[in-house]
């Protein structure tokens, strides 16, 4: 403890330590009503902490305040993630253990109330946030003493610092996240023109293991490696730790189907997948790399995988775009169809419609392109939706029944 602290501010910093660095006055003054000499040398002491630097009071008219330790209390906004976002998930683990008090916020829009924060943290995944983001880093800089700013949408190079990366991400930061979630290789052979992954992380290597991440009240793991297959034997070794640990198994980022053999193949098949394969093809010159990588999945009893396709890329064209997919759908294949640059390529049609109709596995697999086209067109889908809409309804409220007879089947 410092040197110079009476009784009663050394009281004070225990209180705030036993309440993870945040305490409201009204909780102080009933914890030491018994050592508070008065209500002006409560404040006097609160007041000297605070020029000492040791915490931070704010007050708020009639309740009172509120008194935080000097970086105590810590704001993650996550400002646009479509998933738990693991980095704010490893900063809350880390400030955790340091006793710090936590808060998330989720959206670019922050709550009243963010000047009691010490430091934040703002993560941009998507660059058409950037703007958004550097905008409310600036909002909060002005009442927060530290902000920091991160994520592939700003910055592709900030990383977070070793002792940090290696912590157990706080999974209870997002309650709906039912799974664990990681890392086990950064970086990629391969140098898509449409990738981030080989400027942000470089060539790839091996960084962990499923235990490194792997929180054990989960039953599903979900990989988030750019290219596993380019490491086998580090494949063979998570492989076989997710066989062995009984997990469900996702590798999010997709798998290269064009590295894939029989051994790779017979290791996935021994995995309990939660849901299809995940493989990309990106590009119409890798067609006999997919025949022969479908084909070994076959081989081994996986029939049925999910491939993204890229739509719109640079170098592609339409004719290149349907026919990948209409390959897929031939060899009995689902698409996540996924168009570059979305807003623009939507001013033409045929790749709205290929994406509404690639991304809809019930329509995929019953109708061709053309007809879905036709189908949209003519109203048809339109007639289609209402009926189907009409039929869960009845489904959800059918006609009540009255001694085996429904009333509008009674004659009067």
């Amino acid at each position: 403890m410092s040197r110079g602290l009476s009784r009663q501010q050394i009281a004070f910093l225990d209180i705030l330590d036993e309440k993870h660095g945040m305490s409201t006055t009204t909780t102080l003054k009933t914890m030491l009503k018994n050592t508070m000499k008065n209500k002006q040398s409560f404040y006097r002491s609160l007041q000297s902490l605070e020029k000492r630097g040791e915490i931070r009071f704010y007050r708020s008219g009639r309740v009172g305040g509120l008194v935080c330790k000097k970086h105590g209390n810590v704001l993650l906004v996550d400002f646009d993630s479509m998933i738990p976002n693991l980095a704010l998930m490893k900063l809350s683990a880390w400030h955790n253990a340091k006793g710090d008090n936590v808060l998330l916020q989720r959206g670019p829009k922050i709550a009243d109330g963010f000047e009691k924060y010490d430091i934040a943290y703002i993560s941009c995944v998507f660059s058409t946030n950037a703007r958004a983001a550097r905008r409310l880093a600036k909002i909060l800089s002005t009442s927060i003493e530290e902000v920091h700013l991160g994520g592939s949408g700003v910055d592709l190079k900030t990383t977070l610092p070793d002792e940090i990366e290696r912590m157990m991400p706080d999974y209870d930061l997002y309650p709906e996240c039912d799974y664990s979630m990681g890392h086990t290789t950064r970086g990629c052979i391969r140098k898509c023109p449409f990738c981030i992954v080989p400027t942000k992380e470089g060539s790839i290597r091996a960084v962990a293991d499923i235990y490194q991440f792997w929180d054990r009240r989960h039953k599903k793991i979900v990989f988030l490696d750019n290219n596993i297959f380019a490491l086998p034997e580090h494949f063979k070794l998570i492989a076989n730790q997710v066989i062995k640990e009984g997990l469900h198994a996702d590798w999010n980022q997709g798998l290269d189907i064009r590295l894939l053999d029989d051994e790779k193949a017979a290791l996935l098949k021994k995995i309990r997948k939660s849901e299809y394969l995940k493989f990309a093809w990106d590009d119409v010159k890798s067609e006999a790399s997919v025949r022969r990588g479908i084909e070994i999945l076959k081989a081994h009893g996986i029939k049925k995988s999910t491939f993204y396709v890229l739509i719109g890329g640079p170098g592609s064209t339409f004719e290149d775009c349907l026919y990948r997919v209409n390959t897929l759908r031939e060899l009995g294949q689902a698409c996540y169809v996924m168009p570059y640059n979305k807003e623009e390529l939507f001013q033409d049609r045929r790749y709205f419609y290929l994406f509404r109709w690639a991304n809809t596995r019930q329509l995929f697999f019953i109708c061709t392109y053309e007809e879905f086209v036709n189908n949209w067109e003519s109203g048809e889908r339109n007639k289609m939706a209402a009926e189907r809409r009409k039929r869960i309804e009845t489904e959800k409220h059918p006609p009540p029944v009255i001694h085996g007879y429904e009333f509008n089947s009674i004659e009067i």
